[in-house]
């Protein structure tokens, strides 16, 4: 049994390499394969400007998806500079393991032999969620990514369990806590009956409430889940300004500029059926990319 994992971020200045070292590092410690897409960059790859302090495991994936390729993918200016749903879905699709997580660059994962362990005991056909606990500034960075090890021992000492239910929109059964995409986990054969992530919602948020409403339509089962224990790094806030930059809210506090949100009511409220074809996750496109 192989477990992996997929993330995604763009090199804009808003996730710090401190915090990124920390993620690869302990992704790379607790999974088989690990699927970075680097997305939009305005420059280089997060992480190629990371890349040298990692362990060189022959596990990191790397695709880079730059803007004159996104352009042509997403020919609308108001999208979300940094794409979810096709972003995620490209790591999916192109997956060698059995279980998958989508997760986030600001996570750090449960240790190998607990998610292991817990995989053990879970249902193939079932769309997991696990809660994420927080994990404050002031530790990470006392003990920092050369201590990542040390920090993740104190976090799985003194952080609790975090319940924070949550609804996006009357009758939404389906986010069951708040931030439910942090941590998502599935079988492979659940991924790929949902089809991922809906590549229609090129903007920001309800993205990862759609694929756990889209598991229940499939008739798989969906629950949350609060261990083994994973952590948030905490960080400042963001807006977004005229040019759809991601800018920390410190920086940005008297703007009135607002992030353009999918539709609630049409991916949530009122969704019945996935709109992504057969060639979701663009399978249809030979994608290069570079393993490290």
């Amino acid at each position: 049994m192989k477990i992996g994992v997929v993330v995604v971020n763009r090199n804009d200045g808003y996730k710090d390499f401190e915090r990124g070292l920390i993620h690869f590092k302990s992704m790379l410690d607790t999974f088989d394969e690990v699927t970075y897409i680097d997305w939009n960059s305005p420059d280089k790859s997060f992480l190629w400007e990371i890349q040298d302090q990692l362990p060189k495991t022959n596990k990191l994936k790397h695709f880079i998806i730059p803007p004159s390729a996104v352009s042509q993918i997403i020919p609308y200016p108001d999208a979300q500079k940094c794409n979810e749903g096709i972003s995620r879905n490209i790591g999916i699709r192109r997956s060698n393991c059995d279980w998958i997580v989508s997760t986030n660059l600001d996570i750090i994962p449960p240790k190998r032999e607990d998610l292991l362990n817990l995989i053990k005991t879970l249902n193939s056909n079932t769309f997991y969620t696990i809660s994420r606990r927080e994990a404050p500034k002031e530790i990470i960075y006392k003990h920092g990514h050369q201590n990542w090890k040390e920090l993740r021992e104190e976090l799985y000492n003194t952080i609790p369990e975090r319940h924070f239910p949550a609804k996006v929109t009357p009758n939404d059964h389906y986010s069951l806590i708040n931030c439910c995409g942090d941590f998502q986990l599935a079988h492979k054969n659940v991924w790929f009956t949902i089809k991922g992530f809906e590549e229609n919602m090129i903007y920001s948020c309800f993205i990862d409430t759609n694929a756990q409403k889209k598991a229940v339509i499939e008739n798989c089962g969906l629950q949350v889940l609060y261990n083994p224990p994973l952590f948030h790094m905490e960080h400042t806030p963001y807006s977004v300004n005229e040019k759809g930059e991601r800018i920390k809210t410190k920086e940005f506090h008297n703007s009135t500029i607002q992030n353009v949100n999918n539709d609630v009511y049409r991916f949530v409220e009122v969704f019945n059926q996935t709109e992504n074809t057969n060639d979701w996750g663009l399978n249809n496109v030979e994608i290069e990319f570079e393993v490290f």
